[in-house]
């Protein structure tokens, strides 16, 4: 028997009860049914390493547990960094500028083109959040760490990742811009 069929054979019998407990987790029928299918795409994919003589609904049901809470504790992180960045201004709001700044730091302002600002906004909250503060308001790190109320060392790595995540969104734009070209050659 082929390593699929085996595992279709051992698992697919228990996909309901799977969904049961999943369900019972979640409260949600669309949750528990991603749940399930997160749970037996990660049994799928380590499967060679399943003992065979165990129980594989066991096996799948434990990576359903696990991967829950995964999700809820990531759900944790992101709520309370929203909930954190809510109350910082961002920086590049134009309303904001409009309505509090003079005329003279509106013309000082950095302008950021649609590239710059369209990478920023694929960063998760909690990297834009250290972007937006460190990078363009020129905060210190401790400020920011004490702002953000997170150690040091969160910020230092949240805004090295980001920076990884958007150099790799725009080396195409500075590329075109003839960015980086005497780097590369």
């Amino acid at each position: 028997m082929s390593t699929a069929a085996e595992f279709a054979a051992l698992t697919t019998p228990h996909v309901p009860r799977l969904y049961r407990l999943g369900l019972r987790l979640t409260q949600q029928p669309s949750d528990a049914a991603d749940l399930v299918q997160e749970a037996l795409c990660k049994a799928w994919a380590s499967w060679s390493k399943f003992d065979r003589s165990g129980n594989a609904v066991a096996y799948v049901s434990r990576i359903l547990v696990n991967a829950f809470i995964s999700r809820h504790r990531h759900s944790r992180v992101v709520l309370a960094v929203q909930s954190r960045c809510d109350l910082i201004p961002h920086l590049f709001d134009e309303n904001a500028v409009a309505a509090s700044e003079s005329p003279e730091h509106a013309w000082h302002a950095p302008q950021l083109s649609d590239e710059v600002l369209a990478a920023l906004e694929i960063l998760p909250p909690h990297y834009r959040c250290v972007v937006e503060l460190v990078d363009l308001g020129g905060m210190p790190y401790r400020d920011a760490a004490d702002q953000l109320d997170v150690p040091l060392g969160t910020v230092m790595s949240r805004l090295h990742r980001a920076r990884k995540i958007m150099r790799t969104y725009l080396t195409g734009f500075a590329r075109d811009h003839g960015v980086g070209v005497a780097a590369a050659a």
